[in-house]
């Protein structure tokens, strides 16, 4: 038997040559993806991070737009008490601080500056609240390592020492109301892991260029008015109306011959729309005339019922026509007297949305749904001739919103129903209830929650007939009014960037 020997161990070298070659090609892609890993975790790192501190920015920015409406509806509400010192004044038998326009205007002028001033001084003491949480860390999820921390907050685009800022200093305030606008920074740090990214925030708050609406007043004080004559229930709601044309009632109104209340009779087919263009053509005022008509539809509107601008004419209507309480959504910058009762099982929403102001009285309302949104709308109820048992009743939500009034003669309606009222109704933002009565001990006063601060906020009361009409848009004279401007709703105006 023969043995090869000569074959010298090749098999076993290129068996370790492979060997080595298949391990160096492992080696060198699992390094490149253990780099790979460990770049897209710091990846992961930095976005969680970034995400966190997006989180915290987004936090703090509604936290801070949140804080600004309710700073919004303080300075509001302290808008109004000052403006009632303004009317205690004209209430006052010493009137030496109000006595003249000038200094009434004086008065709301330093009022509105106060105001910018509060709020300005608001905002500060909101800012100084985020500020002793600097470096106070917040974890969004439990049982995570991510968390966001606010790191500055500063003011941007005043100068301004620390001590100024934590003191509310004056100074600093009146440099920010100049300014017209505040800018805060806000720096807040987000943290997954140990990886931090700071994202940088700026809040921009504008000053508004006034805290008074001198387009919407308040009618103060019917001593001082000229040519001052009583109103009575009877002034609204007459047994007979007036015989004379209205185009005869003009010709003396012209003359200097007629005596207020101007009142005539429009019959057939004539329409307001002309003759509220003969009043203001001959240089009066529509608010002074008072025209009853037969048919609102034919006498009122034109093609159809919308948008009708009165221009401040009171037009009255009688309890048996149904053509003015169905469009009195539509109702433009009128005054549409009732002479009788409104009764729907429907809604009443959305009452006033194109800004201009309307008027509605009635003797009595009965409405089984809701009244909301009631915006730019005085809406009386004066009760019938005799009794005390009227009805003013809504069995839905009730609402009295941005300059709009609810004006009653509490003498005349169901007492039951009044105390339901005064549960149920919803006053908010410039809306207000005003009332009359002759018994000095009879009050409306509303209850449940904060029920004294809300009844002092939002409820007047007028002792003089005359004055309630007048304050409820309801005008029988040609008269001239003492106007105090009523606190107008602002907007936040609270815009942030982000800058990664």
């Amino acid at each position: 038997m023969k043995y090869k020997g000569n074959e010298k161990g090749y098999a076993l070298v290129i068996v370790l040559l492979l060997v080595v070659l298949v391990m160096g090609i492992s080696v060198a892609f699992i390094s490149g993806s253990l780099n790979n890993a460990k770049q897209e975790k710091t990846v992961d790192l930095s976005n969680q991070s970034v995400a966190a501190a997006e989180m915290g920015i987004l936090y703090y920015s509604t936290d801070f737009e949140r804080s600004l409406d309710l700073i919004k509806q303080e300075v509001l509400n302290q808008t109004r008490l000052e403006l009632d010192k303004i009317v205690a004044c004209l209430y006052s038998s010493n009137k030496t601080a109000c006595d003249t326009s000038a200094e009434r205007k004086a008065w709301e002028q330093n009022i509105d500056l106060q105001m910018k001033r509060l709020y300005v001084e608001k905002i500060l003491v909101k800012v100084n609240e985020l500020i002793k949480i600097n470096g106070v860390p917040t974890e969004p999820f439990t049982s995570t390592q991510t968390k966001y921390t606010p790191e500055t907050w500063k003011l941007m685009n005043v100068t301004y020492t620390d001590n100024e800022l934590r003191l509310l200093s004056n100074v600093l305030i009146d440099r920010i109301v100049s300014k017209g606008k505040l800018e805060v920074e806000m720096e807040v740090k987000g943290t997954s892991l140990s990886s931090p990214k700071t994202l940088n925030s700026l809040f921009t708050v504008t000053i508004p260029t006034s805290f008074l609406n001198p387009g919407e007043v308040y009618n103060v004080d019917q001593e001082i008015i000229s040519g001052n004559e009583n109103a009575t229930y009877q002034d609204i709601f007459k047994l007979t109306p007036p015989t004379q044309s209205c185009d005869t009632l003009l010709a003396s109104v012209i003359a200097n011959t007629a005596i207020a209340p101007y009142e005539c009779k429009m019959t057939g087919d004539e329409k307001l729309s002309a003759f509220i263009a003969k009043v203001t053509a001959a240089g009066k005022n529509p608010v002074d005339f008072w025209v009853h008509v037969d048919d609102f539809q034919k006498n009122v509107c034109t093609s159809n019922c919308n948008s009708i601008d009165f221009l401040g004419t009171n037009v009255v209507v009688k309890a048996s026509d149904t053509g003015a309480t169905s469009n009195m959504n539509n109702l433009v910058n009128g005054n549409l007297i009732i002479s009788g009762t409104l009764t729907t099982e429907q809604n009443m929403n959305n009452l006033g949305k194109n800004m201009s102001k309307q008027t509605i009285v009635l003797k009595e309302m009965n409405v089984g749904g809701n009244i909301k949104n009631l915006y730019y709308t005085n809406l009386m109820v004066l009760g019938n001739d005799a009794g005390s048992d009227s009805r003013l009743y809504v069995g839905g939500q009730f609402q009295i919103d941005n300059y709009s009034r609810l004006c009653m003669d509490i003498d005349r309606i169901r007492q039951a129903d009044l105390d339901r009222l005064a549960s149920t109704i919803e006053v908010t933002n410039s809306g207000m209830i005003i009332y009359y009565s002759a018994v000095p001990e009879k009050t409306f006063k509303l209850t449940g929650l904060d029920a004294e601060k809300r009844t002092a906020l939002f409820v007047k009361r007028n002792i003089n007939y005359a004055t309630f009409l007048e304050n409820c848009g309801i005008s029988i004279k040609s008269t001239q009014t003492v106007p105090i401007s009523s606190p107008i709703v602002v907007d936040t105006n609270f815009d942030f960037e982000v800058d990664y």
